[in-house]
């Protein structure tokens, strides 16, 4: 873990080069995209192998799984709930009619049991490799874990040192990519920030100052007095312990790519592998309360702008609905158009404002992922303590 305190580092000197030389960026751009991809090429085999490596039987199981998404649940709604009322104490003042947004093309998008089932169960398991579908993966992992207990006792021997000896083969190669992590989280910052459009964040101060207080109060108040209640630990050690992580979403704005960086670092710490391989994954695509309260903010202030009076059933609806729609964001830059553009249709908005939904996207993408991650670590770190016998 040594290599990685060197990632602040990479960050300040990706936010100097952008401050300083932002026409530079291009040149170096690509290095940080190296950096990104071997981080990707490693999140599924290892979420293969380590659940089901890690997976002793479906009673553990049931009270991982069972506690991680209740967890998810109730984090979820606190984010979108946080979210919707300071979008609403924010956005009163502001005029309808301030941005003069341009037409684009609409996405397609929309939700029936149908694609449900589509993102849960795959029909194609090379094809679910090929996409990167997470979710896809833990099913198989899961299900594969779960008929080796049917087999003889010689070949799921055999099976389980496999993917035991992979899995440590795979954790070796994290190290080695990890000793990139200073120059692709620079070349990623610098990019990042030289092609922000400033001007068009802060059109929005309002907005910027909602998601801001937003942000602060779920990473800093909600979460760190869940895992203080429930554990009895400092949530700020679990922090200064996970800061690896948290610096890589916040670099790379993906949740799915920072997976192998959280699971060595709570190990590292002491959590369970049995509870991190299963928890992690999970958490990068269901968990997402960083989504949900900038989701639920940006639907508030794009009603404003649109003239739209809500009423508390329809402010209630966009905390029910933020929640839903987040859990199927996907955990990769920039993932969150297409369910946006569906909730735009459910409240009757223009798609029109998906303009909107781009202009501040690029600039808040990073800290919502960071949140994001954030989430599933104390997640992770809750349920480990649980499990744990009591003294």
């Amino acid at each position: 873990m040594r290599r990685l305190y060197s990632i602040p580092a990479g960050l300040l000197l990706g936010i100097a080069l952008a401050l300083l030389i932002p026409a530079g960026a291009p040149t170096v751009a690509w290095l940080g995209q190296v950096f990104l991809s071997l981080l990707k090429l490693l999140i599924l085999p290892l979420i293969l192998v380590s659940i089901y490596a890690s997976l002793s039987g479906g009673v553990q199981l049931r009270r991982i799984g069972g506690q991680a998404l209740l967890y998810y649940l109730l984090t979820s709604a606190v984010a979108a709930t946080l979210g919707t009322l300071l979008g609403r104490a924010f956005s009163q003042d502001l005029p309808p009619g301030l941005l003069d947004l341009e037409q684009i093309e609409p996405t397609e998008a929309g939700f029936s049991l149908e694609q449900l089932i589509a993102n849960l169960i795959p029909s194609n398991l090379f094809d679910s490799l090929a996409q990167g579908n997470i979710l896809h993966i833990v099913f198989v992992a899961v299900v594969a874990a779960l008929a080796s207990r049917r087999i003889a006792q010689d070949q799921r021997a055999t099976l389980l040192a496999g993917a035991r000896a992979l899995d440590a083969l795979l954790m070796q190669l994290l190290r080695g990519i990890l000793a990139l992590a200073p120059v692709g989280i620079a070349a990623l910052v610098y990019a990042s920030l030289a092609e922000m459009d400033w001007a068009g964040v802060f059109e929005l101060r309002s907005f910027v100052w909602a998601v801001g207080l937003a942000a602060a109060l779920h990473a800093l108040v909600a979460l760190p007095a869940l895992y203080q209640l429930r554990t009895r630990h400092s949530p700020w050690r679990l922090a200064r312990a996970c800061r690896a992580p948290l610096l890589t979403a916040l670099s790379t704005a993906s949740s799915a790519a920072t997976y192998p960086v959280s699971k060595q670092a709570l190990e590292s710490a002491g959590a369970s592998e049995a509870v991190t391989s299963l928890t992690l994954p999970l958490g990068a695509t269901l968990n997402m309360d960083g989504s949900a309260l900038y989701q639920s903010i940006l639907l508030i202030f794009m009603s404003q702008l649109a003239g739209a009076d809500l009423t508390p059933l329809q402010t209630l609806f966009i905390v029910l609905a933020t929640m839903a729609s987040s859990a199927g964001t996907a955990g990769i830059p920039g993932g969150g158009i297409a369910m946006m553009a569906f909730m735009l249709d459910l409240l009757g908005l223009p798609q029109t404002y998906l303009a909107l939904y781009l202009i501040v996207d690029r600039f808040f993408d990073y800290p919502i992922t960071a949140i994001n991650v954030w989430g599933d670590l104390v997640i992770a770190a809750t349920v480990d303590r649980d499990l744990r016998p009591r003294p």
